[in-house]
């Protein structure tokens, strides 16, 4: 087989949930045991940086979930937050009180419903043990709060006054106390735990499994996201405990960029990450690429294509490259994710002439890969985090610099002279590059330092700054 004919995979895990499911379905490590901890156990938290397989774990537990299959253990639904209306989010649960009490019970509320709607697909929905369950369910779709597939809809729908009106007549059908209440906030406390105790009352036949991603998609600077995403995490454990506790088949799962979750208000982030975080780190000294994950994963997705194992960088590469072995080579254009190193592979494709790729051929899939994936690739993972054109504004620095390593001071008086950007801002913007590991800082004994090499570090404006290999080309530095 060519290398131009391996299929490496989409650049998202959604778009290989639907379109070349069996990539995942065959070509997927379980690095750390991740599904059965997500499944079975007491972790309910996925943390990594963009790329590094996050919404692949998440298809994978969808793929791996059927209804109607006697064989699944499991109900699995995904819920995609990126074009969530956090602005009608903060009126669901109107009142005095702080978002950081009003929040965590509009996501219960929230959550609640979408485990209704998975508990409906249960065969056990029509079991006589479920009567009154399902008695419940027709009155909330005759309510308009259920089917939840669209949980922008239902969150909008909750944040009108007209909704509001509704509330005691909810009330009305979810419990079997009728004592009026008149207060809006204490109808919908009512509710969630009305709500609450349907699902406890439910008899499932398989454990229900509600997956939250693409928190991060949407993230721009204002405050409400981030108190509400806090919210949102703090919320699920709480729940995700309280079903544990009670042995209630239900399970809510959260995935989350790395440097969102740290820069999430609240002080218990650290004991939730602790207790029930999964963090996804790839990173392994590509001096050693024989035992590189990410190496495997790469042979393992080749081995679908030709039907057997494969070796591909002893197959279609030279041993060597620049005085190192091809695969550490490869592997310092990326930041050890998943979705850097299998774009990687992708990228260069369009170069393979037939038999081993040449020294130029080589160069020139680096070169589109820095132009089409990874420099693109950091600008996405800027949104929320700098202003579009004080990027693109920094970008133009970088340009007129023209050097792969530089300090601050010189950067500062390069932008001074050509009045692009202040320093506050520079500093801003290298501080931003740095979580996402586009740089890395760089000590006078030649110690090399990124993030993704070392996730408790932070940038340093003192010592040298380094670009990323993989941002060179796009820069023309080489």
């Amino acid at each position: 087989m060519k290398y131009d004919e391996i299929n490496f995979g989409k650049a998202t895990g959604e778009q290989e949930g639907a379109h070349i499911p069996e990539l995942l379905r065959m070509g997927f490590i379980d690095k750390g045991n991740v599904l059965k901890k997500l499944r079975d156990e007491d972790r309910f938290l996925v943390l990594g940086y963009k790329g590094s397989g996050k919404s692949t774990i998440a298809e994978k537990i969808r793929l791996e979930s059927f209804p109607e299959d006697q064989t699944s253990k499991y109900i699995a639904k995904i819920q995609h937050l990126g074009d969530f209306p956090f602005k009608s989010f903060a009126k669901i649960f109107s009142g005095q009180a702080e978002p950081e009490a009003k929040y965590p019970s509009t996501w219960s509320y929230l959550i609640n419903l979408l485990i209704i709607g998975s508990l409906v697909k249960d065969a056990a929905f029509y079991y006589s043990e479920n009567n009154g369950f399902r008695e419940k369910v027709e009155r909330l779709q005759q309510l308009g709060l259920l089917p939840t597939e669209d949980l922008k809809q239902l969150v909008v729908k909750s944040s009108k006054s007209s909704f509001k009106v509704q509330l005691p007549k909810v009330i009305e059908y979810m419990r079997e106390d009728k004592t009026e209440i008149k207060d809006n906030d204490l109808l919908f406390l009512h509710i969630i735990e009305s709500l609450n105790d349907m699902i406890k009352g439910f008899i499932a036949t398989k454990k229900h499994l509600i997956v939250l991603d693409g928190l991060d998609d949407v993230l721009t600077t204002r405050e409400l996201q981030y108190t509400s995403l806090s919210a949102l995490v703090y919320e699920v454990n709480k729940i995700n405990y309280a079903f544990a506790r009670d042995r209630t088949n239900v399970k809510i799962i959260v995935l989350c960029r790395s440097e969102l979750y740290e820069r999430l208000p609240g002080p218990n982030k650290n004991k939730i990450k602790q207790d029930s975080a999964i963090v996804l780190d790839w990173y392994h000294d590509p001096r050693d690429p024989e035992n590189s994950m990410l190496v495997r994963l790469a042979n393992l997705r080749a081995g679908i294509a030709v039907k057997g194992e494969i070796d591909i960088f002893s197959t279609y590469f030279p041993n060597t490259f620049n005085e190192k072995v091809i695969a550490h080579f490869l592997l310092d254009n990326t930041r050890h994710t998943p979705r850097d190193f299998l774009q990687l592979l992708a990228n260069l494709q369009p170069f393979y002439q037939g038999n081993k790729f040449s020294r130029s051929n080589i160069l020139s899939g680096l070169r589109h890969y820095s132009l089409e994936y990874f420099m693109p690739e950091i600008k996405d993972e800027m949104v929320g985090y700098v202003e579009f054109e004080k990027f693109e504004q920094f970008v133009s620095l970088l340009n007129i610099a023209k050097l792969r390593e530089f300090k601050l001071d010189l950067l500062d008086r390069i932008s001074k002279e050509n009045s692009i950007l202040d320093l506050t801002t520079i500093v801003e913007i290298l501080e931003a590059l740095y979580d996402c590991s586009a740089i890395g800082c760089k000590w006078q004994n030649d110690r090399y330092e990124f993030k993704f090499r070392n996730r408790n570090s932070s940038f340093n404006k003192e010592v040298t700054i380094v670009l990323h290999h993989g941002l060179w080309k796009s820069l023309n530095l080489v």
